[in-house]
């Protein structure tokens, strides 16, 4: 049964979101304290903590399986950024990045149909693995750009839109994000999620997406 993100606190929402990056990555979701994590065994090899809005018990918690280690990461989704802002250094961390946000869609309102690219040059392929699709346009043995969904309990993810730069504003990375919806409607999928940034946000939108809440990266003071 799909989310219906209109009534869904973002709290419902960050585990379909973990289980869908964590398949794109192919990192293995688990539990921390009630709440998602998972080892970026890609990068730092320990682990990072979700939560959103967690109360000051919770935050406490997981702030002290975070300083444990200077490697370890603490992800808030919140709509209270201040609020943690002046919580984190009280807890022995700090902000690392506060420019994402989380984005959900009604994939209904997306396009099921193949997008058509208006220079026949550049090439779309889609690679299928299961529930994971990586779609890339290459331009001859150049890849442009490229992008990952994962489709996880009815919700697709989509991850890691990137365009080469030579090949920006070509309209590739809209292109990429409708290519993985369309392929995504092989599944049973009504409800899209992603993690955007602070640049990615207006081509969302443009695409019928929905800011729900901000997402704050936190890290130990000691950390690199």
């Amino acid at each position: 049964m799909g989310l219906d993100f209109t009534a869904d606190a973002p709290d419902n929402l960050l585990p379909a979101w973990v289980a869908g990056w964590s398949a794109c990555r192919g990192y293995t979701a688990a539990e921390e304290a009630g709440h998602p994590a998972i080892v970026l065994s890609d990068k730092t090899g320990d682990w990072e903590f979700f939560a959103y809005e967690p109360g000051d018990e919770e935050f406490a918690e997981l702030a002290r399986n975070t300083i444990a280690s200077p490697k370890r990461i603490f992800t808030v989704l919140t709509r209270e950024p201040e609020r943690f802002k002046a919580l984190a250094p009280q807890h022995g961390l700090r902000v690392h990045h506060y420019d994402q946000s989380m984005m959900v869609t009604n994939m209904s309102d997306q396009d099921a149909e193949d997008p058509w690219y208006r220079d026949p040059e550049f090439k779309t392929e889609i690679d299928r693995d299961g529930n994971v699709h990586r779609a890339r346009v290459m331009f001859g043995e150049e890849e442009a750009a490229h992008g990952v969904m994962a489709v996880v309990d009815g919700v697709a993810v989509f991850d890691h839109i990137e365009t080469n730069e030579k090949f920006r504003r070509r309209g590739l990375a809209t292109h990429i994000m409708r290519a993985l919806a369309a392929s995504a409607f092989e599944h049973i999928v009504d409800t899209g999620l992603l993690i955007a940034s602070h640049d990615g946000r207006m081509l969302y939108q443009h695409l019928g997406w929905d800011t729900v809440c901000d997402v704050m990266i936190l890290k130990p003071t000691d950390a690199a």
